[in-house]
Order: structure tokens, then C-alpha cells, then sequence
């Protein structure tokens, strides 16, 4: 199969690094001395606080109630006292709600525990409810919430769960963590999906390098309804979902009848694990495994960190060097740098990168576009960059959208990896989106 035809064009080959035995350790991180949880930390509508200042709350304890669809509920990651209910930027010129919670010292922060939930007993509807009450989105980074997926893939008949074991970014390992340290829960999280789709067995995606910890976990269980393991050859960006689909739709999977791409629904590696996990044990989520990397941390690597921990507390705890010049939210290839070290982890995040000075000087400065075209070959979605790129600096955001589908590039940074010029196209880009919401949310309130 590796020399088959690629199911989707461009993409590139990266370096990936050797997987070592430190990439199957997850370190839990110690709780800051306040956790600041924004009220929305996922797509749809926010859940309305049932705390206020003063309250004493335990660790797993609600915070936030879902009374819309859209929204799920927000728990308490410490137990702690509530200092008080604010507002903070939500990062697109708006402002969300935001608990402050102080853990208490000393505390032995054992988490509240619930109802247990088991797949061979609890039927699929109840499920669905568990799920949403857990509090979890997608942990993939598009932070949508679970059960709304698959409410819309229940209805739409969907045939077949894929399990997106492909790491999103370069340099992350969350795939071997999950795969050594949460094999039951994976299992368990992969059992629970499939019933509340009313599927037997779903296919795990992974690539290459991560192979040899999947066939562990799948060998250690006796359960006859495993996932189908699919190795592929490592390729950048195979881990959107729009193109794994693709690209395992293509292929020939044994023991899998043939499907499209709109018969099948993908979740997250990370996303299963934690559906296992929190069901399996009766917990609401309140933390969150990511990875934190780059060459200005002296322990770079997976930690569990409390939601609402700040990002430099945890840098911190990282061992952040003193020259640290710059922290991207996400990884190399997709990150964008942080403004603030005071933010939040919140749901969905999957990991930071922190740069040290030295690396960052090293940045070589963008030219001018030399219509090369690479940056049209690598693009794995056949979009234009250059001529985008070319519109985006001279502001003519609808003329990217009419003519050039910007709304479809998801930002996966192939075009300016190969860009001779270094020109920040996947920053360009993400701006010229970002004025188009803006300019569309402006024209609804202007109709209305």
C-alpha cells in the first residue's frame, strides 16, 4: 500500500523523530494558585454559572449548567473556593464569563465521582446523555462538543467511526501516551461510541511510527469487537479529518467493507481515550492531556493539567528558561504565538511550544512572492496560496473568498513550509478569515 498513489494531493513529508520511551509518559501537573475558567471553552453557546463568590466547591462539583443544545456543562477542575465571576477577552472582540477558583491548600483534591457507565449494560440514549454531561468537546482542537457530533451523525445514518490516531502537529506525542498509559479507556471510550451509533467495530488510523504501541493495547485485550487497525505512511497534514477520510476510503481495509468519505464520522484519539475514561470511572472532565514542547522548556513532554491552569504556571513547571522569546498555541506547523502567558488551558487545547531566543533569531525575514508555485503543489486541499497571499496584502478578503475558497484552507501550514520567500501565508490567511467573520457578523446585525 505505501506505494499507492496518494488519496489526496500535495502534503509533505516531515522529519518525525524517533518515538523514545519518555513519550509514553504522562506528568500530572500540580495545581496553580488560581485557575481562571472561562464559562466558553468550545463552538456553541456557554453554560450559565450555578456558583457564586464565596462558594466552597469540590473537585468535580458543576460550576456551569448547559441549558442551551449547543453548550455543555463546566465543572470544577480543584477543590477551592470561588473568588468571583469576570470577564475576559474571548480573543475575537468579545468578552466571556470567567470563574475564578482558588484550590485549597493542603486539600487532598480527590475528584467527585458519579454514576459508572458501562456499554454492555447502559443503552445508547443513556449514553449520549453521560457524554454530555461529562462536559467534554473534541480534544482534536476544534473543540466542539461530543455530543452534538454525534446527535448530527445518529441522524444522518453514518456507517463507520474512524479513530484518528494521526498526531496533528510535528513534535507532539500524545498518540504514544494515550496508546500505553489509556489503552483500556480507548477501548472502553471506542465501545461506547460504537453504541451509541449502533456500530460493531471502528477502524484506529495511525501512522507509522506509533504502530508497534497499537498492536500492544489491541493484543492485551480480549475483547472481540477491537478496532481495525489501519497503518499509514507518515504524511502531513493525513491527520485532518477531511483527508483521512479520503485517503482511507481509497485504500482496501480488511475487514472493512468499502465506504465514502460522507458515510463516515472521525473522533479523536484523545477524544475516545477521555470518553472512556471519565464514563468508565464516573468523572466529569476537569483536566487536560497536552503536550508541551520546543527547546525553551528543560522538561519538555505530556502533562494532565487542571483546566484554568495559566500557561505560564505550567511552562513553569516545564522548566521554562529564563530567554524564553515566544510560546505558540499549537505546534510548529500550526501554531500561532501566544499574546499572554495568563491564559488559560482550556478544553480542546492539545499543546503549546515554547521557543527560546537563540531559535528565534534564527528566523529567516520574508521576501517578495517569486511565483515559484510550490506553495500551490503542497497545498493538500488544491487551493491557490500565492494568488491568496498576493490579495491578502493588499486587503481584498472577499475577492479570497469569492475566487479562491479561503474558507476552506484549515490552516495546515504545508504552503509556508516549502515557501522559498518565507512569507507567513498560514498567518495571513487566518487574518483575512478572522475580517470576513467579522464582516459577515456585521452585515447579519446590520440586516436584523
Amino acid at each position: 500500500m505505501i506505494g499507492q498513489r496518494p488519496a489526496f494531493p500535495g502534503g509533505i513529508k516531515l522529519a518525525m523523530p524517533p518515538r523514545v520511551d519518555a513519550d509514553t509518559v504522562v506528568r500530572q501537573m500540580p495545581f496553580a494558585p488560581l485557575l481562571r475558567l472561562p464559562l466558553k471553552q468550545h463552538a456553541g453557546a456557554a453554560p450559565v454559572a450555578v456558583v457564586r463568590a464565596g462558594d466552597e466547591v469540590l473537585r468535580g462539583q458543576l460550576l456551569a449548567r448547559a441549558e442551551a443544545d449547543t453548550a455543555v456543562p463546566l465543572h470544577a477542575p480543584a477543590s477551592g473556593r470561588v473568588l468571583g465571576i469576570g470577564k475576559q477577552s474571548d480573543g475575537a472582540g468579545g468578552t466571556v464569563g470567567v470563574i475564578e477558583l482558588a484550590p485549597l491548600p493542603g486539600d487532598t483534591q480527590e475528584p467527585t465521582r458519579g454514576r459508572a457507565f458501562d456499554p454492555d449494560r447502559d443503552d445508547a440514549d443513556e449514553l449520549l446523555a453521560a457524554i454530555r454531561e461529562t462536559g467534554i468537546v473534541g480534544l482534536g482542537g476544534q473543540g466542539e462538543p461530543t455530543h452534538l457530533r454525534l446527535a448530527r451523525a445518529r441522524q444522518r445514518g453514518t456507517r463507520f467511526l474512524v479513530i484518528n490516531g494521526i498526531e496533528g502537529e510535528p513534535g507532539f506525542a500524545r498518540v504514544p501516551a494515550l496508546l500505553a498509559r489509556h489503552g483500556a479507556d480507548v477501548l472502553i471510550g471506542a465501545r461506547c461510541l460504537g453504541k451509541v451509533l449502533g456500530l460493531r467495530q471502528p477502524v484506529l488510523a495511525l501512522e507509522e511510527p506509533d504502530a508497534a504501541a497499537a498492536r500492544a493495547m489491541l493484543a492485551e485485550s480480549s475483547d472481540r469487537t477491537l478496532p481495525i487497525l489501519e497503518v499509514l505512511p507518515p504524511r502531513y497534514p493525513q491527520g485532518a479529518a477531511e483527508l483521512l477520510l479520503r485517503t482511507l476510503a481509497g485504500r482496501g481495509i480488511e475487514g472493512c467493507p468499502a465506504f465514502s468519505a460522507d458515510q463516515a464520522v472521525v473522533f479523536s484519539l484523545a477524544t475516545v481515550a477521555e470518553i472512556g475514561r471519565l464514563l468508565r470511572h464516573g468523572l466529569t472532565m476537569t483536566d487536560q492531556l497536552i503536550t508541551l514542547a520546543g527547546d525553551g522548556l528543560r522538561e519538555a513532554g505530556n502533562y494532565r493539567v487542571p483546566l484554568g491552569t495559566p500557561v505560564g504556571f505550567a511552562l513553569a513547571q516545564a522548566g521554562a528558561l529564563a530567554e524564553l522569546d515566544r510560546v505558540l498555541v499549537g505546534g510548529p506547523m500550526r501554531g500561532r504565538a501566544l499574546g499572554s502567558l495568563d491564559r488559560p488551558m482550556v478544553k480542546g487545547a492539545t499543546g503549546f511550544v515554547a521557543l527560546a531566543g537563540n531559535q528565534q533569531a534564527r528566523l529567516p525575514e520574508a521576501m517578495a512572492c517569486i511565483r515559484c508555485g510550490d506553495c500551490v503543489a503542497a497545498c493538500p486541499l488544491q487551493l491557490h496560496p500565492a494568488e491568496m497571499g498576493l490579495l491578502a496584502r493588499r486587503g481584498e478578503v472577499q475577492a479570497m473568498v469569492d475566487h479562491w475558497h479561503l474558507e476552506r484552507c484549515f490552516e495546515c501550514g504545508c504552503c509556508a513550509y516549502v515557501c522559498p520567500s518565507h512569507i507567513p501565508l498560514v498567518q495571513m490567511f487566518a487574518s483575512a478569515k478572522g475580517q470576513w467573520r467579522r464582516a459577515q457578523a456585521s452585515a447579519a446585525e446590520g440586516a436584523a
